[in-house]
């Protein structure tokens, strides 16, 4: 009887998460008149405005603030993954004056708010000329991922044998090649942590894009949507169509790499 309980619970509660994306789509759905008069209706009152998605896509340049969070958001994924894993490897094999300092220097930033550098940070991307540029998006975000990056991979670099690091020196590999052709590909699950990680921040980030870029061509998807938010006639259907294009690619990765997310939080962030 109990364990019934548990899974009616679980189901209301699952109903309860669910239920504010069904109105999402749905109010994507209705007219704008609809979506004013029905407000607490999930469902369209008419037939489904299908037009709505392609109005948000061309006439309101969703197509380009989309480009631009593509490229942000791989750009950033990329870089975290070749910069870290690199200097992850070097704190996890080698030996050498001022490692422990510069780890642990790393490592103490996690407790460092973010919004408590971005001041500087805006100082020194203007100065660098880095206004409306995607470097100047892409470079503190990359920046910003480094703590829990070089923490997860150095951990998971750490349960890599050490006997396979010396059996590849005995065989004639240099370091570059040990760190590409072995450590590389048997740290994919922590890689899959971190690219899922970083790319969710960064598809999402606001924050620091309002910042730094002022110019409608270089918006990413939730600067669209805050310019659609702000207008003085908020049109309900095209707002949640727009969150509908923003969020989809999230929920199409997310399951693709759940698995490998799991276990590297589980694995690489536990054994030491």
């Amino acid at each position: 009887m109990v364990k019934y309980i548990k899974h009616i619970i679980l189901i209301l509660y699952g109903l309860t998460c669910l239920y504010p994306f069904v109105w999402m789509i749905g109010t994507s759905l209705k007219t704008s008149q609809d979506a004013l008069a029905n407000p607490q209706s999930p469902f369209p009152q008419a037939a489904p405005m299908w037009s709505t998605f392609g109005d948000v896509w061309s006439k309101l340049n969703f197509y380009q603030f989309f480009i631009n969070s593509v490229i942000v958001s791989a750009v950033v994924i990329i870089g975290v993954i070749l910069i870290y894993t690199m200097m992850a490897y070097s704190f996890a094999k080698f030996v050498y004056r001022g490692k422990k300092f510069i780890y642990y220097t790393f490592i103490a930033l996690l407790l460092v708010p973010g919004v408590t550098t971005l001041i500087p940070l805006y100082i020194n991307m203007t100065n660098l000329g880095l206004q409306n540029t995607y470097i100047g998006m892409i470079l503190p975000m990359i920046n910003g991922a480094a703590p829990f990056a070089i923490f997860l991979f150095t951990s998971y670099f750490r349960t890599i044998s050490h006997e396979l690091y010396e059996s590849a020196v005995l065989d004639g590999c240099n370091n570059f090649k040990i760190y590409y052709r072995i450590y590389l590909p048997l740290a994919l699950p922590a890689i899959g942590t971190i690219a899922i990680l970083n790319f969710i921040g960064s598809w999402n980030n606001i924050l620091w894009p309002m910042i730094i870029v002022d110019s409608r061509d270089m918006f990413t998807l939730p600067m669209g949507l805050m310019y659609l938010d702000s207008s003085s006639f908020k049109k309900w259907n095209e707002l949640m169509a727009g969150a509908l294009i923003t969020v989809i690619p999230i929920l199409l990765a997310f399951p693709f790499m759940q698995k490998m997310y799991v276990k590297g939080m589980t694995v690489g962030s536990v054994k030491m």
